[in-house]
């Protein structure tokens, strides 16, 4: 008998191919969108939690089965939290100390930057080793003698050798003042400063520097030059370091704590907040899962409105200093 070859149909094994691939498009996609669902759950979970609970009565709070929703809602809890944390002033002291903090460190870090990326001079190197210390360098690690710094502030010997000579003595304590968070600020060494330069410095070195030399040209020196073409050409660079100094400078918890006894900040308030609850109420009672979440939101909600207003221009600035990671 003879055999006969079975022969695959060209059109059969494109069609199989070609369902083949769509399956594992289908799957592929699936297992892409279930991820993604995930995560978002687990970023948004902290938030959520928070929004359903910050209005929440107390008669919700031993229901067990309200989970999520609740079935009534108060404003009891927003207002004991607004109370215990003295919001008005501890607003007025987090802009005070802390944002305006920020703004300046905005500003001093670009022009520290500006002068490391563009200008070649002695101890260059030094400083780029030293710039790199202060990110890797926790800050909780330099905050007792920065204290002490403060508590007796001695520029250079300058004070001691006046109240020597004139032997009298000068109260020169920063304590309780703006300037234990604006002087640091003023001088490129604030919180995370470190971190702002190497983003203003990744930054500069990507402009053209046949600008600066067309500057110079016209007559501009270094500062002209900075001010009207290195700043208007950074607005990436600068919506990026203002958004993070912002952030840390609100959630600023240790130097706020350690610096100010009177007027303290937001940060310091909502970290104490558990505890004036129960001192005010004499216990914790109902109140002590709503309230607390009310002090969040309140906290939260100043960051959250910026970010949504500014966050398509922070995504591209993102992209376009090259952060990662």
């Amino acid at each position: 008998m003879t055999k006969t070859k079975q022969v695959n149909s060209p059109l059969k094994t494109y069609s199989s191919s070609r369902i083949r691939g769509i399956v594992v498009s289908i799957f592929a996609s699936l297992l892409r969108y279930v991820f993604l669902i995930a995560f978002s759950y687990i970023l948004l979970y902290p938030l959520i939690y928070i929004l359903t609970h910050a209005f929440r009565a107390g008669v919700d709070t031993t229901d067990p089965t309200v989970v999520w929703i609740p079935k009534n809602l108060s404003w009891e809890p927003m207002q004991k939290a607004i109370e215990l944390m003295d919001l008005p002033n501890s607003l007025f002291s987090t802009l005070k100390f802390e944002v305006v903090s920020a703004i300046i460190s905005t500003a001093t870090c670009g022009v520290a930057a500006y002068g490391m990326a563009r200008f070649q001079f002695k101890g260059r190197a030094i400083l780029n080793v030293i710039l790199i210390l202060t990110i890797l360098i926790p800050a909780s690690i330099v905050l007792i003698p920065n204290y002490m710094n403060f508590y007796d502030f001695n520029p250079f010997g300058i004070v001691h050798l006046i109240e020597d000579i004139f032997k009298t003595d000068l109260n020169t304590s920063l304590l309780n003042t703006v300037w234990t968070f604006w002087l640091p600020a003023l001088t490129g060494v604030g919180i995370r400063a470190g971190f702002y330069i190497y983003i203003y410095m990744q930054f500069y070195k990507g402009l053209p520097k046949e600008l600066e030399e067309a500057a110079w040209v016209d007559g501009c020196g270094p500062w002209m030059t900075y001010l009207r073409i290195v700043v208007p050409s950074s607005g990436v660079s600068v919506l990026t370091v203002f958004m993070l100094s912002v952030i840390w400078h609100w959630n600023d918890y240790y130097n706020a704590l350690m610096y100010i006894s009177d007027g303290t900040t937001m940060a310091v308030n909502l970290s104490n907040f558990v505890s004036a609850l129960k001192l005010f109420d004499g216990t914790a009672g109902t109140l002590t899962t709503d309230a607390p979440m009310s002090a969040c939101l309140i906290f939260l909600l100043p960051v959250l409105i910026m970010y949504i207003c500014l966050q398509k221009r922070f995504i591209t600035s993102i992209a376009s200093t090259g952060i990662v990671g």
